[in-house]
């Protein structure tokens, strides 16, 4: 049976509060007793760290897809289950997306919150159909959620936009929501491409 891929947008900071690791860890925990797959940005810093090392430790399986400027002894994580390089940031999103079925956002700064916004924009015209969850881990996602109220008073975005995420107390929820969302691994491979 082919395992479930939890794509993984989060934080590459190591300056991060420990609330935010053991937050992350915990989430690694629930993919490993559930036996879902990591795909996530390949690096080996921050809160993509340690989540990669974490679910290897744990004997679970992670991809990691990484621009060629970004393969650095430094960044890149040199024991994953699967390496694939890009040629660049835009390709690197595409890429995870075709390779996963559902996807979760973890507090991180503005490449997260360019992942977030991406992969939401492709899912309001309709180029994919998988869930998003955003952990909002100690309220680092209500600045968000503040601006997406105004947006809706200004009519800029819907309820219907709105409705196209769902917001978790924490990263471990995330794999608790999964299974009463809908989601299949056929997903991934309907050749998305946006």
């Amino acid at each position: 049976m082919e395992t479930l891929r939890l794509c993984v947008f989060c934080s590459s900071s190591n300056h991060l509060p420990d609330t935010l690791r053991r937050d992350a860890e915990a989430l690694a925990d629930r993919m490993l007793e559930k036996r879902i797959s990591l795909v996530y940005g390949g690096g080996s810093v921050g809160l993509m760290g340690v989540l990669a090392d974490r679910i290897l430790e744990g004997g679970g399986k992670v991809v990691g897809v990484i621009p060629e400027f970004l393969r650095t002894e430094e960044l890149a994580h040199e024991g994953l289950t699967q390496r694939i390089v890009t040629g660049s940031m835009h390709e690197r999103k595409m890429e995870m997306s075709r390779l996963s079925d559902a996807f979760a956002v973890l507090p991180g700064g503005f490449g997260t919150m360019d992942e977030f916004f991406e992969i939401l924009t492709w899912k309001q015209l309709g180029l994919h159909s998988r869930p998003i969850l955003v952990a909002n881990t100690e309220g680092w996602f209500d600045p968000v959620l503040e601006f997406c109220r105004r947006a809706l008073a200004f009519r800029t975005i819907s309820e219907t936009n709105l409705g196209l995420f769902e917001v978790v107390p924490t990263a471990p929820d995330v794999v608790d929501r999964l299974p009463r969302l809908p989601m299949r691994a056929a997903a991934r491979r309907r050749g998305f491409r946006p």
